[in-house]
């Protein structure tokens, strides 16, 4: 196991999970990945008065969020030694962590269920039909 895939979060579930991610990496020596997904953008509020021009400076925003998010979890100087990755796609979280497991040569996507949320059944099942990758659901 090389590669790892935490799906981003930013609740009390996702926390958890990065703690788990980070030891389940640590010990295979594998880099972990961590992939934000934003199905609309406009509710999520983007504006669609944004360029495309800007988009780049967009995504170096969220990344830089994302490592103050997971730094309380993975120091950065961990998050270097890791190799941690962070990525930010647009589109259903379903079919961009199919898509991004598949074009990095994953091998386990970490999922972390909510309370009574279906969305990690949703996306388990998806991973599970169109990925060849392995799936770990944390509860």
């Amino acid at each position: 196991m090389r590669e790892v895939l935490l799906h981003g979060g930013t609740d009390e579930a996702f926390n958890r999970s990065v703690a788990f991610a980070r030891r389940l990496a640590e010990s295979f020596g594998a880099r972990l990945h961590v992939l934000y997904t934003v199905d609309e953008p406009l509710g999520a509020g983007w504006t669609s008065e944004m360029s495309a021009e800007r988009m780049p400076e967009l995504h170096q925003a969220v990344e830089a969020e994302a490592r103050e998010r997971l730094a309380p979890f993975i120091s950065g100087e961990e998050q270097e030694r890791l190799g941690v990755r962070i990525a930010l796609r647009n589109g259903p979280p379903g079919k961009e962590l199919v898509r991004y497991a598949e074009s990095h040569d994953i091998d386990l996507v970490v999922l972390q269920a909510r309370p009574d949320d279906g969305e990690p059944t949703r996306l388990a099942r998806e991973i599970l039909e169109r990925s060849r990758c392995a799936l770990l659901v944390l509860r």
